[in-house]
């Protein structure tokens, strides 16, 4: 075998390793990552889910109460 065919295929075993180490590496990096936002996601929906039904809770004590509702500015176009 010629040195420079063993020289080529050792710089391709080394570069493929090389390859594969980064490539690890950057699921290990991006996987906490994406279970952290995972994490957040639910904590705000959440927290969502708690607000609107604190406020149908609200809007129906004002109601009973004699009270018009306000229009929701937010759900205004």
């Amino acid at each position: 075998m010629q040195w420079g065919t063993i020289a080529g295929t050792i710089t391709a075993v080394a570069t493929l390793v090389t390859a594969i180490g980064g490539l690890l590496l950057a699921l290990k990096v991006i996987m906490p990552s994406k279970r952290q936002v995972e994490e957040v996601h639910k904590i705000v929906n959440q927290q969502r889910t708690d607000m609107r039904r604190y406020i149908t809770v609200l809007e129906r004590a004002v109601t009973e109460g004699g009270l018009d509702m306000p229009e929701d500015q937010s759900r205004l176009d």
